[in-house]
């Protein structure tokens, strides 16, 4: 019954404000609009009382180009009074602006100016804003500004739908990141939506197909990004797609939050750039460290997928970890992301004779490399230990997997705050237990919501800020906290597989 109220109510909201306001290049209005006109106007229009502001969201273009960094003021028209601009924002990569105006009644007509570089391009007149709304404004230089959306405003001062853009492989290339980080989501969403972690707004997922390329991360985001017109984006999935995504954001002043990509130093492209998942450089040298105090490995062989941005940095992390505990490397074995035979590469490790043999690739590959292993005759006792290896590789794996070793960030038996829940509620829902990359997409999305919660705006500059002031918050993950490059900082873990489950590693 509420959301047929709600719609009857908005879209007369859009259908009247959307009338001519008009504009004129570098020539402010001459008169302003009566006051007694605007509010016969625009009492038809009246909304809770209760939210003591209003939202412009601008849309500034020159020669249907967006105009980056232009400074837009806005100026409420009243009779007898000359334009005060009080209140401002500056345009991104997009073109859109997200201008807040203060005030306890903030309904009725303004202006608007646009500056680039501090020179004057375009100055619009009667464009009416309801008190309590949000609404989305174009401003094309040298034209009428036309008002094309309008939803109300929370008590907390956010629209009641907040759009956030997902980019995952869903129908080819690793598609298992894909389903587990859609799940993960999607039960977050449960739990967030209707709730009062965002005061009554709602998350709605706008969701696009990497198809696991680096292209396909790259068209996702531009769509997402300057069509959709999403202060966030939930992904990619993949460090290959994030390394050539992640500019992309950053350059358009998107926030872009990975759940999953692990490789070095992504995060540090730029300050609208952050991820759930643990670096290489954080996971890899205490699971070294641990790992090689416990089992007291002298020589090692290494297998790294050197096609793929995750495995190399993997690998990278490795070297520098086993060396610093003073572990020889006998090889390196190498192979591409869609290689499936592994053989000649486990025939010279096995001859080798090595304590023991580590594995940074993607999904499939790490499930191949402990079957074939196996199979060309590695011993039991020679474990392999396998950075981010998951509870379904292991179950594909089989017999295969007991004794392997995972360095990872987290485990379905730990009792960080929510964990248990999440597990029996995702078993429930799903069918089958979460892993990694559902767990750390789930964390992510209480992440988000916070950060939104603390901006009390969907300002893609207010969310980077309120992002990057997390600290300590509990999560399934267990405290999470955001470090100067954006990168999550929480305990991670080394589990074994043993009876085909994992235990934590003692």
């Amino acid at each position: 019954m509420f959301s047929f109220i709600r719609s009857w109510f908005i879209l007369p909201v859009a259908a009247v404000l959307a009338w001519g306001c008009s504009g004129e290049r570098l020539t402010p209005s001459s008169d302003p609009l009566p006051e007694e006109n605007a509010e016969k106007s625009l009492g038809k229009l009246a909304v809770n009382g209760n939210v003591t502001s209003s939202v412009a969201i601008v849309r500034l273009r020159q020669d249907e180009s967006p105009v980056n960094g232009g400074a837009v003021t806005f100026s409420r028209s009243v009779s007898g009074r000359g334009a005060s601009y009080d209140w401002a924002g500056t345009t991104d990569g997009r073109g859109q602006a997200h201008v807040a105006l203060a005030g306890t009644q903030t309904g009725g007509y303004y202006r608007a100016q646009a500056r680039k570089d501090g020179i004057l391009i375009g100055s619009w007149s009667s464009i009416p804003i309801n008190h309590g709304v949000q609404v989305t404004v174009e401003l094309p230089v040298g034209e009428k500004a036309r008002v094309t959306g309008s939803t109300v405003l929370t008590p907390g001062g956010l629209p009641a739908e907040i759009p956030v853009g997902v980019v995952a492989p869903l129908t080819v290339g690793q598609t298992q990141y894909g389903v587990a980080i859609e799940s993960g989501l999607e039960l977050a969403l449960e739990k967030i939506n209707g709730t009062s972690t965002l005061e009554g707004a709602s998350i709605v997922f706008k969701t696009e197909d990497s198809h696991g390329m680096a292209q396909g991360a790259v068209d996702a985001f531009n769509k997402l990004i300057f069509h959709d017109y999403v202060p966030v984006i939930l992904g990619p999935a993949l460090s290959t797609e994030a390394k050539e995504a992640f500019p992309v954001a950053q350059q358009n002043q998107v926030v872009a939050f990975s759940t999953t990509s692990a490789a070095s130093g992504l995060s540090a492209i730029g300050e609208f750039i952050f991820r759930a998942s643990l670096s290489v450089d954080v996971l890899i040298p205490g699971g070294v460290s641990l790992t090689h105090e416990k089992l007291r490995y002298g020589r090692v062989a290494l297998m790294v997928d050197s096609t793929d941005v995750f495995s190399r940095s993997s690998d990278d992390a490795l070297q520098r970890a086993l060396a610093e505990e003073g572990v020889e490397v006998l090889t390196r074995e190498t192979f591409g992301t869609d290689d499936t035979s592994f053989v000649d590469q486990l025939a010279r490790i096995r001859g080798l004779n090595p304590h023991a043999v580590f594995v940074s690739a993607l999904s499939r590959q790490r499930v191949q490399s402990l079957v074939q292993g196996r199979r060309q005759g590695i011993p039991g006792n020679i474990p392999f230990i396998v950075p981010g290896l998951t509870q379904d590789e292991v179950r594909n794996a089989g017999d295969a997997a007991e004794g392997a070793i995972a360095i990872t960030g987290w485990t379905a038996a730990a009792t960080t705050p929510g964990n248990q829940s999440f597990v029996e509620d995702y078993s429930l829902k799903f069918g089958s237990e979460p892993n990694r990359w559902a767990a750390q997409s789930y964390a992510a999305l209480f992440v988000l919501s916070k950060a939104i919660a603390m901006a009390g705006s969907t300002d893609p500059g207010a969310i980077r800020d309120a992002m990057a002031g997390i600290r300590d918050l509990d999560t399934v993950l267990g405290q999470f906290t955001f470090d100067r490059n954006g990168d999550a900082v929480y305990n991670p873990v080394v589990l074994v597989v043993r009876n085909g489950t994992f235990e934590v590693y003692e």
